[in-house]
């Protein structure tokens, strides 16, 4: 099984130690204010001035400041959050952000449905990272349980934006999905197929999803043998993975088997 996409993990300094698109966040947009770190108290004002006058650079940085208590300010978590929707008003890319860290809840609480609100918001104005949390969200349950329609929706938003991960998903869920009026043994066939073609394709993953593709549309002889390809690229065969697969496999002889049978 290509499993569904793990939400990625989070750290404050990947986050707020790179350059959100076209937007630097590193001490150095405010050097001339703000650096050395001791000065920034004493000019807190005039930045604060800068950011409510709409500087976004000013708003990301006084965001990071105030929810990492760095730079001589306390940590403020009602501030920090105050500049990081000031900086996310015109930025799909700090909604995603901010999505992240109500996710991870290490500087923001641990929020799934704050998280799913920016998310949201920022894949309606086209993140695709945040397109594929809410894929993987509405995948996993963990809304209260699996939605397979919403899944697919935002999977196939992402597949659309070049998440090559989101395709792998959708052969998955439309093989697999336990809701009949989503699942598409045929479409599941047809994506499984297409990454295949990709280069760089063709793991364990990929087979697994293609021999899952295969038995969807009952062809059964193709789903044997496509798992045991997936089997036969896995390196460690001392692995629960490996044991999932075996028992897809034996799933699979054993559907081809009563298929034969009822010919």
């Amino acid at each position: 099984m290509q499993a569904v996409m793990t939400l990625k993990k989070f750290t404050l300094s990947a986050v707020f130690g790179l350059a959100v698109t076209g937007y630097s966040i590193s001490t150095a947009t405010a050097s001339v204010t703000t650096s050395p770190a001791n000065h920034l108290l004493s000019t807190l004002k005039y930045v604060e001035l800068e950011a409510e006058q709409g500087d976004t650079n000013m708003q990301l940085f006084l965001g990071r400041a105030y929810l990492e208590g760095s730079n001589g300010l306390k940590s403020d978590t009602l501030k920090g959050l105050y500049w990081l929707q000031k900086a996310a008003v015109d930025m799909p890319e700090v909604k995603t952000m901010i999505g992240d860290l109500f996710k991870a809840g290490q500087v923001l609480p641990k929020d799934s449905s704050q998280a799913v609100e920016w998310y949201t918001k920022a894949a309606e104005e086209g993140s695709v990272p945040a397109m594929v949390e809410l894929g993987g969200y509405y995948a996993s349950g963990a809304s209260g349980q699996v939605d397979c329609a919403n899944a697919i929706k935002w999977f196939n938003e992402a597949a659309n934006g070049g998440s090559l991960e989101s395709k792998r998903n959708l052969v998955w869920l439309y093989a697999t999905c336990s809701d009949a009026r989503v699942r598409d043994g045929q479409r599941a066939l047809k994506l499984a197929k297409q990454v295949l073609s990709r280069s760089g394709t063709g793991d364990a993953g990929d087979y697994d999803n293609l021999a899952a593709a295969y038995a969807a549309c009952g062809e059964f002889r193709a789903a044997v043998k496509a798992e045991q390809e997936a089997i036969g690229k896995l390196e460690n065969t001392n692995t629960q993975r490996f044991v999932k697969f075996e028992q897809r496999l034996e799933l699979y002889k054993q559907s081809q088997t009563m298929y034969n049978a009822s010919l």
